[in-house]
């Protein structure tokens, strides 16, 4: 099996936390002002910590499993495994709205090609469509990482040019008008709570997902040296891509109302003309598409090294007999996947955030139990400044969790926060049933020492 080079995990870590700024429009109705320092102080208060955390972690325990086998190794099996269900479960969450989002913009494109199609009339039609890419992206992930790497790449090219082109055009209409970047600074209609509440989560969500791609360390070519080195290439383009198109949007969008799922085709027709807006919607289909394919590679690690500690049954560890990926793992996630796409979530952002929260922080546990256990272990990246910066690394995510969470409850009350709670507490459920049922031993290849 050809492991999984550096520029190909870049690119595939960039998809497992961006698709580019769709799905980002919704911020900017919590204000222009608000949404541009929400784009860029989130990353340092969120994003870097968790690609710290990930870098040395990574660097230091590059086993196939990642997270799961580092907060196993620090805070023991049953912790491991509820940071191994919130995960996995936040992944079918997430990872489901991909094919109803690739519906979405192809219906923009045949719209913008002169073409209509009413998907929210056809709900059965809009999941057909998006099985468009759940199939063919399903067997991608079957022929290994190293395939869905130079994917994303070739993905990664086509996402940034037509916004390279839009940010190009539109940059003297920004230049001449650079006051469309803070006014308003808020919403007319919206409180600083409400608009925080409305803000946080979409732009926490567009920055998850750092420590995804760790599950497959094993897959990776020399990953002590390249998953950093990775991680730290994908941050200023993950920052770069939503920060720019937003901000000449704004020059071309200022009616804030206006910034709904599914406008950036709108604003390329603006800039552009109508081959903008088409190449902008294809933008849309294969963000998706990279999206999926991404969060499907890390996600279906997870039952593959839960069924290796014998806590899912032992069918989960079966290979593919020519590629060597987790065949069955891989099938049974984009199954879970498939059944969740034919719904719409629209509490998507709030339960994706808490959901992924709750084993990041039990990550960031594991980073510091390890530092103390552990001072020993060789780490080719370390966090530096010594257990000052770590208790900033830990305690700067905990608190826009938490000041997230206070906001949403404030204004939008407890449904979203009940969904999460239960889908935290099927983790320490699992676990029970799986240490009573006792399911065999897997015979599956050892992984790489923990």
């Amino acid at each position: 099996m050809k492991r999984l080079a550096l520029l190909p995990l870049a690119a595939t870590i960039y998809f497992c936390v961006s698709g580019g700024p769709h799905g980002l429009e919704p911020l900017m109705q919590s204000g222009a002002g608000l949404g541009i320092l929400l784009v860029l102080i989130v990353p340092i208060i969120w994003a870097l910590p968790a690609a710290l955390m990930t870098a040395e972690l990574a660097s230091a325990i590059p086993s196939e499993g990642g997270y799961y086998v580092w907060v196993k190794r620090a805070l023991g099996p049953f912790w491991a495994a509820c940071a191994g269900w919130c995960t996995w479960i936040y992944s079918w969450v997430d990872v489901a709205i991909y094919p109803g989002l690739f519906a979405f913009y192809t219906a923009r494109l045949l719209g913008a090609m002169g073409y209509g199609l009413a998907l929210d009339e056809n709900p059965m039609l809009k999941w057909g469509i998006g099985l468009i890419i759940i199939i063919p992206l399903t067997y991608l992930n079957l022929r290994g990482a190293n395939s869905v790497g130079q994917a994303a790449k070739l993905f990664g090219i086509v996402l940034f040019l037509p916004f390279a082109v839009m940010v190009c055009l539109g940059l003297p209409q920004l230049m001449n008008n650079p006051s469309v970047l803070t006014t308003p600074f808020i919403a007319q209609d919206q409180t600083l709570t409400g608009a925080l509440s409305t803000g946080l989560f979409v732009v926490m969500w567009n920055y998850l997902g750092w420590d995804s791609l760790s599950t497959i360390a094993g897959e990776v070519e020399n990953p002590k040296r390249n998953f950093p080195r990775a991680i730290f290439i994908a941050l200023p383009i993950v920052i770069l891509s939503y920060l720019l198109p937003v901000a000449v949007g704004l020059a071309y969008g200022p009616s804030l109302p206006e910034w709904t799922e599914g406008f950036w085709p709108e604003l390329g027709r603006r800039i552009g003309g109508r081959p903008l807006e088409i190449w902008i919607a294809i933008t849309g289909m294969v963000g998706t598409g990279g999206l999926f394919a991404a969060t499907l590679l890390a996600g279906s690690r997870i039952p593959f090294v839960l069924a290796e500690d014998r806590l899912l049954p032992k069918f989960l560890t079966e290979k593919h007999p020519k590629f060597g990926t987790p065949v069955m793992a891989i099938l049974v996630s984009a199954a879970f996947y498939t059944f969740f796409s034919y719904s719409s979530f629209e509490w998507l952002a709030v339960c994706d955030v808490i959901l992924y929260s709750a084993a990041l922080m039990l990550e960031f546990v594991a980073l510091a139990v390890l530092r103390v256990k552990e001072p020993n272990l060789p780490r080719p990246f370390r966090i530096p400044g010594g257990w000052p910066v770590i208790a900033l690394v830990i305690l700067s995510p905990a608190a826009i969790i938490a000041f997230a969470i206070w906001s949403q409850i404030k204004e939008e009350g407890m449904t979203a926060i009940y969904l999460s709670l239960i889908g935290i507490a099927i983790g320490p459920i699992a676990y029970l049933i799986a240490k009573t049922v006792n399911f065999k031993k897997a015979s599956a290849e050892p992984r790489a020492p923990e």
